[in-house]
């Protein structure tokens, strides 16, 4: 048995270069073209989920739902009845701006963002210190693998914390 675990630890030594690049990693600011816009504290947040088709995000939390504008980092709807996406189609109905559409939502209960834009972008999750979660931006033509297969591995930490319940791009990009 012990030799057993001793070779499935050594399946991983490969992986150490780009282990130690994360660990040295520092949260650091979003590079250019990206910009921070605003930052929203939700409490009891079940839910996110970008409209198809503009910069609006639905967020469903255990007070209601909320609209936000990303492009101008504003709220632009708010409800504070108790709501409660369907938990297995992954959707939840718009208020505000959004109140015609089905929003599909990642969060709590599974689902996802789109993790890499039409440019080239892309976002990783990467736990190495469980429960701690970073939240790894890669610009264009950047692996994540770099490290490993000598290819470029530009790396932006945005942000580590205990519990990175949803993360992604919009639709438009």
């Amino acid at each position: 048995m012990v030799q057993v675990i001793e070779n499935f630890t050594g399946m991983y030594e490969h992986l150490k270069p780009l282990k130690k690049k994360l660990l040295s990693l520092r949260v650091d600011q979003v590079p250019a073209p990206w910009k921070r816009v605003a930052t929203f504290a939700v409490s009891g947040l079940r839910s996110v989920g970008f409209d198809q088709d503009s910069e609006n995000l639905l967020v469903v939390s255990l007070q209601g739902r909320g609209v936000i504008d990303c492009l101008a980092g504003t709220k632009v709807a708010r409800d504070d009845e108790e709501f409660y996406e369907n938990e297995t189609s992954l959707e939840a109905k718009g208020i505000g701006i959004l109140s015609d559409r089905t929003i599909r939502m990642s969060g709590l209960f599974g689902g996802g963002l789109p993790t890499i834009t039409e440019d080239g972008w892309q976002l990783e999750c990467v736990t190495l210190r469980w429960p701690e979660q970073m939240l790894i931006l890669l610009p264009p033509d950047s692996d994540f693998y770099g490290s490993i297969t000598r290819h470029p591995d530009r790396m932006i930490k945005l942000f580590e914390d205990a519990c990175i319940r949803a993360y992604g791009f919009s639709y438009t990009g």
